[in-house]
């Protein structure tokens, strides 16, 4: 429990989340929203639904989270977001079956009783599996 501790406030210093209704299944944009949504809604069950199974988080420092270890963590309630918004949101689709979403957002929130309050830079991979768009890869960068 202390590694998943330690992994999700690394995670979550840096977590913030938009929310926008989308359907996933016809864009990999409304995928992109609806990963960031169920993160602010604390929604496991969207997530889960949402995620590839082998699914990796890559958080501003380097470290990885799987998508187990994220599912527990924010079913666990572990991170509260208390606002949030994106910027400069880009996607590009290749081959009809892959995508990859660029932008930065701005969350304030506590992860643990740690509050933060940063702005990052993301990379979002999708996928479409079974007709389905589905996250497959996020990566944050800090920003100048």
């Amino acid at each position: 429990m202390k590694t998943v501790v330690s992994l999700l406030v690394a995670l979550l210093v840096t977590l913030s989340t938009f929310a926008q209704t989308a359907n996933n299944a016809q864009d990999p944009t409304a995928a992109t929203n609806s990963f960031f949504k169920a993160l602010l809604d604390e929604d496991s069950n969207a997530l889960s639904q949402l995620l590839v199974s082998d699914f990796t988080f890559t958080s501003v420092d380097g470290r990885l989270l799987d998508r187990e270890l994220l599912l527990t963590a924010i079913g666990g309630g572990y991170l509260v977001i208390d606002n949030a918004s994106v910027s400069n949101l880009i996607t590009r689709t290749y081959n009809d079956n892959a995508a990859i979403a660029i932008g930065n957002w701005k969350a304030k929130g506590a992860a643990q009783g740690q509050t933060f309050d940063n702005t990052v830079a993301f990379t979002v991979v999708t996928v479409k599996q079974g007709g389905l768009w589905r996250v497959a890869g996020v990566q944050l960068s800090p920003r100048p």
